[in-house]
């Protein structure tokens, strides 16, 4: 990967329109993590919220749930590993804190649609021309 990026911390809202469609950018950062290019994290809190969508957006069964939460290439992060870095935290809202403390713990970006809530986040463009070249 030319050693611009080769991890991130992924959420919700990117992986939820990876599943949507899966020939959109959020589909293709998928496939590219599926591939070995990139590697993707995301903490329980992020698991646990996309459990919540496939339910109640999707009416996904709690196997169907499962079966597709076991196969997103996506290492999930418990609160222990983490927890440290809540207090550094500056984002505002409560539960994208998670999100935010783990990229601090692992140095890494965050990839997310959610322009309003983090300031700092990869440029999706950027990030999937950097897996391309």
């Amino acid at each position: 990967m030319n050693g611009y990026i080769n991890k991130a911390v992924i959420d919700t809202n990117v992986i939820f329109m990876a599943l949507y469609s899966r020939q959109s950018k959020a589909g293709k950062i998928i496939q590219y993590a599926l591939e070995g290019k990139i590697k993707l994290y995301a903490t329980d809190t992020v698991k646990e919220e996309i459990k919540r969508v496939l339910k109640r957006e999707l009416y996904f069964s709690d196997e169907e749930i499962n079966k597709t939460i076991t196969s997103l290439p996506v290492t999930w992060i418990e609160k222990h590993i983490y927890e440290s870095a809540l207090d550094k935290t500056k984002v505002k809202h409560f539960l994208d804190k998670p999100v935010e403390a783990l990229s601090l713990i692992l140095n890494c970006g965050i990839l997310t649609a959610n322009k309003k809530h983090f300031k700092e986040r990869i440029d999706v463009d950027k990030f999937l021309k950097e897996i391309e070249k």
